[in-house]
């Protein structure tokens, strides 16, 4: 019989989404695009994105960072976490990004809430919806 998986603590969570940040922070396609599973969505300005295959991922996160530098953008602070955890696989992460420029001023902010799954052994991030 399988032993169960721990349920991993808001901590974790909050660790979990705050490196993903960085890669943000530092144009990191490559960790970016590890931090979610294949297939995955994004629901974003009324419109769904089904990243189906790592090819439609790779896409949309690349145009996805280019508009980022086009803003600007150098860094994030969260300065809120709502985490409900679901059962030993699962989670619900909504955070507030305030996202800014070099120089400190305000790029952009939004909510966004995610909905991460343990497969395989490691936390992927499955579904995304950003509130602008």
């Amino acid at each position: 019989m399988k032993q169960p998986a721990e349920i991993p603590s808001n901590e974790f969570f909050i660790d979990f989404i705050t490196q993903y940040g960085h890669a943000f922070d530092n144009y990191d396609l490559q960790t970016i695009l590890n931090t979610y599973h294949t297939p995955c969505f994004i629901f974003k300005d009324g419109t769904l994105f089904a990243n189906l295959t790592e090819e439609t991922k790779l896409l949309y996160f690349q145009d996805l960072l280019e508009s980022y530098r086009k803003q600007e953008y150098a860094s994030a602070e969260i300065p809120h976490f709502d985490i409900k955890v679901m059962g030993q696989d699962s989670a619900l992460v909504t955070v507030e990004w305030i996202c800014k420029r070099s120089d400190g001023t305000i790029a952009f902010e939004f909510w966004d809430a995610y909905h991460l799954i343990r497969i395989d052994g490691n936390w992927k991030i499955l579904g995304d919806t950003v509130y602008e």
